[in-house]
């Protein structure tokens, strides 16, 4: 199954939008519970690793980048592969507390992955207060989305303590990268990928001119069409450095507010989190007198997809932070988020996109001289909230239970926040990353969503 693996246009975002202060892989943070396990550690913690990442070939592929970024990346095979550069050890300073914990986590992600080798590594975490273990693992974005990391998950976890692997698909097992272009072939397809530049670019203008002139020649357009988004303090330039900040709360008690008003989990999440944002802002007199606007996250995938790739697309939704009443709130933001995913899977552009047609260097340029605060109102969005199904039963890890798994995941300028949350064993765990300097005391933002629930 050798064949040419090219990166496909929508991710070159993440390979072409990764600058000195902007990272673009995701991580997630696993409390692992190994009370009942005295034999656990950092050994019995890498061979489990190994073990099972060994079935996974995607994981010794490395980028083979196109010279000057003209093109999309290959994959290769990584053939000075060693689990010695991805599995490593950290442990958390004395008092091992949540806060210590996010300080490790946030130094751990704010290194850019090294991207001659494969653009993943896991750390085992020690030195916690309450005896349990921390995993942290970086994945580059181009690698996979949300759900295939969440795929991942149930490949190198168990449901059992000492459950047997489970088999890979064949289709993942036996994938094999292509050898690496010679210079000819891909200058080749550099110059046609380029020489059809022009042709998309004016396809997509005309697509979303066409969109927009249908939607004001129609009433139920015109009565539609989403307001821009207000610029806050937190979209703003970022650094190098991150904040990270977690919490869980009960899913039972999201679903019995998703059920009362007759919403997705999704719409309740995205109100708890305009709720806590509003009142944080408003504790500090930032709030803004137009409703802030979160990206969404809307799969493409089928439900008998199981590639670990990237097949999801984006849609700007209102969090109704001007409005007072938390009832009208969660109304107005399941309102037009149902809307908006409808339009998004009916092929509605998106910023993604739009960036997809780009070559990477293009991308890189363009990430470098749009003003941080004129990001909201060329994207539509002030922040970024995503919501990924997670597993209702326990899992394990060499026999570690995972108490809990928060996502970490990516800021760029313009956009100081992203919060990704996760439902897990009755749970929905909450991972939020910060601009600090645009945050100060950002756990306050854990407590808000306390609050909002």
């Amino acid at each position: 199954m050798r064949k040419l693996r090219q990166l496909t246009p929508h991710e070159v975002l993440f390979v072409g939008g990764e600058t000195s202060t902007v990272y673009q892989h995701t991580s997630g943070l696993a409390l692992l519970d190994a009370s009942e396990r005295p034999d656990f550690g950092f050994e019995a913690f890498r061979r489990h690793i190994e073990d099972r990442l060994r079935s996974i070939p995607q994981f010794r592929w490395r980028l083979h980048e196109v010279p000057l970024g003209l093109d999309l990346p290959y994959w290769v095979e990584d053939e000075t592969f060693s689990f010695d550069h991805h599995i490593r050890r950290i442990a958390v300073p004395s008092p091992g507390d949540r806060k210590a914990l996010g300080e490790v986590v946030s130094y751990l992600y704010s290194r850019h992955l090294d991207r001659s080798r494969p653009l993943w590594e896991t750390w085992f975490i020690e030195g916690l207060a309450d005896g349990q273990y921390g995993q942290f693992t970086k994945l580059h974005h181009c690698m996979m989305d949300g759900q295939g990391a969440n795929q991942l998950g149930q490949v190198t976890c168990d449901f059992e303590p000492d459950a047997a692997p489970q088999k890979v698909d064949p289709a993942i097992a036996e994938a094999r990268p292509g050898e690496i272009p010679n210079p000819w072939r891909e200058s080749f397809n550099a110059a046609l990928n380029l020489s059809g530049l022009a042709f998309r670019a004016g396809r997509e203008i005309i697509d979303a001119v066409g969109r927009e002139l249908w939607q004001r020649m129609t009433y139920r357009g015109r009565s539609q069409k989403s307001p821009p988004a207000p610029t806050a303090t937190f979209n703003c330039e970022i650094g190098s450095e991150r904040g990270f900040v977690f919490g869980s709360l009960s899913l039972a008690d999201v679903k019995t507010v998703k059920k009362h008003f007759d919403v997705t989990v999704n719409d309740v999440v995205l109100a708890l989190v305009g709720t806590s944002l509003r009142s944080y802002l408003l504790g500090r007199g930032e709030l803004p007198d137009d409703s802030l606007r979160s990206s969404i996250a809307v799969s493409l995938r089928t439900d008998d997809d199981n590639e670990f790739s990237n097949k999801v697309t984006s849609a700007s939704v209102t969090l109704a932070t001007r409005l007072a009443d938390p009832v009208q709130r969660l109304r107005a933001i399941a309102e037009e988020s149902g809307r908006a995913k409808r339009e998004a899977r009916g092929g509605a552009k998106g910023f993604l996109e739009i960036v997809s047609i780009l070559p990477p260097v293009l991308v890189n340029a363009m990430m470098s001289v749009v003003p941080a605060e004129q990001v909201p109102r060329i994207t539509g969005i002030n922040l970024i909230v995503s919501n990924v199904r997670g597993s209702p039963r326990p899992m394990y890890i060499a026999g570690a239970r995972i108490s809990a798994m928060y996502p970490m995941s990516i800021i760029t300028p313009g956009g100081g926040i992203n919060v990704t949350c996760i439902s897990y064993m009755g749970n929905v765990d909450f991972g939020v990353t910060v601009e600090p300097r645009a945050f100060p005391d950002p756990w306050l933002l854990i407590d808000g969503l306390h609050e909002a629930l």
